[in-house]
């Protein structure tokens, strides 16, 4: 990022990272639990329960320092560049599929495609593209594309049903800015239900065989995770 942040809380799926710095100066004697009420699944279902997976850890402000506090937090960190939209030369559609198999368990899969499939996604190294998540179904997928980073452009919420009816977009509102704390580089990104996720990327350095899949273990096992290749240019299947 940019520049630090200030926050009361952070939402974090699956596989996402942040670096978070607390002051517990006003702290001494104190024992601060950090709290997660996030549902699942995640935004709908059944909340944490406080008293088991609604507590991640404690904090017990009880030793002395050692010596005198002079660290401080920088108002600038590395710089992060915007990649301009105009020069994305290939625009993707996923979309967050859910199907049930023979025996009734939920299969989620990226463009209704399963792992052993031949790879359809091939993009050119050093070429930008925008893929754009669509999520028609009932869960937040954190997706993870493998050997790159990449920019959020923005959230767009849009009409769910007509969606599942006629694969045909109607957006319900304007796209959504990415939040102060989602305004860097990212390698996983939240897919939120009803929503599309945007993102840019520039593809490489390097060629080969990578994958993309959501970051759920049980849905990047049963089957939502894919192959895609960046290949040279001039050799790209689009």
């Amino acid at each position: 990022m940019s520049a630090p942040v200030k926050l009361e809380e952070l939402l974090l799926a699956p596989a996402e990272r942040a670096d978070v710095i607390v002051d517990f100066s006003d702290c001494k004697g104190k024992h601060l639990i950090l709290r997660n009420d996030a549902p699942v699944p995640f935004p709908t279902g059944t909340p944490a329960d406080p008293e088991t997976t609604g507590q991640i850890m404690e904090f017990r402000v009880v030793l002395p320092l050692k010596g005198k506090d002079v660290s401080f937090l920088p108002d600038q960190l590395c710089p992060v560049i915007p990649i301009p939209e105009n020069l994305a030369k290939v625009r993707r559609d996923f979309v967050m599929t859910v199907r049930r198999d023979q025996y009734g368990r939920l299969v989620f899969l990226l463009n209704g495609k399963s792992w052993q499939e031949p790879v359809t996604e091939k993009p050119q190294r050093g070429v930008v593209e925008i893929w754009n998540l669509i999520n028609p179904g009932f869960v937040a997928h954190p997706i993870h594309i493998h050997q790159i980073q990449f920019q959020l452009l923005n959230r767009q919420p849009f009409d769910v049903e007509h969606f599942n009816r006629t694969q045909e977009l109607v957006f319900t509102s304007p796209p959504v800015p990415p939040s102060p704390a989602e305004q860097g580089w990212k390698d996983t990104i939240r897919n939120n239900p009803g929503e599309v996720t945007r993102i840019i990327a520039r593809f490489g350095p390097y060629t080969g065989r990578y994958v993309w899949h959501c970051h759920l273990l049980e849905h990047e096992d049963y089957d939502m995770m894919r192959p895609l290749e960046v290949v040279s240019k001039g050799a790209a299947n689009r």
